[in-house]
């Protein structure tokens, strides 16, 4: 073994293996994806793979997590939420979740959900009980700000919280259908939905 070889496996690390390992889901899906395959994309031995991870099931868990469930803690107001206007509060958790949901290779674990979700149910279990849930807790923990703050009203705590995340989904599913078609202007997606969103949420003012 080459001492090139040999530093690249000492350093490797659990971030480069679900690198390589979303990177051969994207291209051969997740059924088709092999520990082997991961680990020659990654120029590790299959036995390094093993090291951090019992079987692909458990790869592809942490890939969500690692990959879709920071960003809902990215999402969250930094500093004192307590003050900071509701507009804000949207504007940051939005522009995060579409700029780590849908302009990076996050996507491809969105695909692997669509095209072999029924094939594997565990998989669209874990991601519904873990990711799902605690973005729809977030948004609900926001709009309840918002009300509190007399900025948003009070008749939105029963939203279904899903409708704020619908438009961050179609983006997505656009990106991975029609994106050579007619490609989306992320920019102004963000601000329209930012925009239609306080709109139809803030207190208004009386006539």
């Amino acid at each position: 073994m080459t001492q090139t070889k040999r530093r690249r496996r000492k350093d490797m690390r659990p971030t480069d293996i679900i690198d390589a390992a979303v990177q051969e889901f994207g291209i051969k899906g997740y059924s088709a994806t092999t520990i082997g395959s991961i680990a020659a994309r990654a120029q590790i031995a299959r036995s390094t793979v093993y090291l951090y991870f019992d079987d692909k099931e458990a790869l592809i868990q942490e890939a969500f997590r690692v990959r879709v469930g920071n960003v809902m803690a990215d999402a969250r107001p930094s500093g004192n939420a307590a003050d900071q206007p509701f507009s804000e509060m949207l504007s940051h958790m939005l522009n995060t979740m579409y700029a780590r949901l849908v302009d990076r290779d996050t996507i491809v674990l969105l695909r692997v959900l669509i095209a072999e979700g029924r094939q594997f149910p565990e998989l669209t279990r874990f991601y519904h009980d873990t990711i799902l849930t605690a973005a729809q807790d977030l948004m609900s923990q926001m709009l309840a700000h918002g009300v509190a703050r007399g900025e948003v009203r009070p008749e939105a705590l029963d939203y279904d919280p899903k409708l704020i995340m619908a438009p961050v989904i179609m983006a997505a599913i656009w990106r991975l259908t029609f994106e050579d078609i007619a490609p989306l202007d992320m920019r102004h997606l963000v601000e329209h939905h930012v925009d239609l969103l306080t709109s139809g949420l803030f207190v208004r003012d009386p006539v």
